[in-house]
């Protein structure tokens, strides 16, 4: 059944395979500041074909629909680590500096470094660490129980407003790179450190991050287009998930993972991509 015919949205492959043709070019092209542009090209070029292929099959295979329909949400980890690599080569780092001068002059100071001394306490600390963390099993947990429960018009939606807000983040990551204040600051220590949220969460970070991946903030467009989207969909949920959604945004900033700017331009590119998406559909949909 086509999707004209079913009635659901679109996947979200032609977004994957633009972003890994536009990242393969990009590879190719500074090829000489990128030492594993070849192996790049390839896996980009390989993957591309496999879901173009995979998004024409016509299977009963639980397995063949669950990839042609998850694959974006699999990429995304991997991707937004290639991200470092491709920046390091590609990028023009001058926001890096921008972001931090203009803070300061906005928020007199950095509230990144600020806000931790003004909320010190080990429970706020806990608490916006654990949401922090969250971020991680919000997005497939929301997604999986969609698909579960046969919500697929609310899945598809999700699954392409991420593809599409995820990726072009992570785009603009490569191009316009901005090393956030986790690299750029002291580290938070006591009273803070030595507790369980707290050291999972940079433990992770330190290990998972991606520098240039700063502005905007991708935890934040993330986790703000998947509750506007269950607002739209499931409200019941939204307000479930309305606590973890505030203490990401926050925590963002609390944790000098972000500086401010990048958490409030992720939430406005959530914003928009929502906005837009829906505007449309629903045009479509009157007319």
């Amino acid at each position: 059944m086509t999707e004209s015919q079913s009635g659901l949205p679109p996947r979200a492959t032609s977004v994957t395979v633009t972003y890994l043709l536009v990242t393969a070019a990009l590879a190719a092209i500074f090829h000489e500041t990128i030492a594993q542009w070849p192996a790049i090209v390839i896996v980009h070029v390989a993957l591309c074909a496999a879901l173009v292929r995979l998004d024409r099959t016509e299977s009963s295979s639980a397995v063949v629909r669950a990839l042609q329909d998850w694959h974006a949400i699999l990429l995304l980890p991997l991707l937004y680590k290639e991200v470092e690599l491709l920046a390091a080569g590609v990028g023009d780092w001058q926001l890096t500096e921008t972001i931090p001068a203009l803070e300061a002059t906005l928020f007199n100071g950095q509230p990144s470094l600020y806000l931790s001394e003004r909320w010190n306490s080990v429970g706020v600390s806990e608490y916006l660490h654990f949401c922090y963390l969250s971020y991680v099993l919000v997005i497939p947990g929301v997604c999986g129980y969609w698909y579960a429960t046969r919500r697929l018009v609310a899945f598809r939606e999700l699954v392409l407003l991420l593809a599409v807000t995820m990726f072009g983040s992570y785009l603009f990551f490569i191009l316009f790179p901005v090393d956030s204040p986790y690299y750029r600051s002291e580290r938070l220590g006591p009273p803070f450190a030595g507790n369980f949220f707290f050291d999972l969460v940079h433990e992770i970070s330190s290990r998972g991050g991606a520098r240039g991946g700063a502005f905007p903030s991708a935890h934040v467009s993330g986790a703000v287009v998947t509750w506007l989207m269950a607002w739209r969909h499931q409200r019941a949920l939204a307000v479930l998930l309305a606590p973890l959604i505030g203490g990401v945004v926050v925590a963002t900033v609390f944790g000098r993972f972000h500086y401010a700017l990048d958490t409030v331009a992720g939430l406005l590119l959530a914003i928009v991509v929502v906005t837009v998406f829906t505007t449309g559909f629903s045009r479509r949909h009157v007319f």
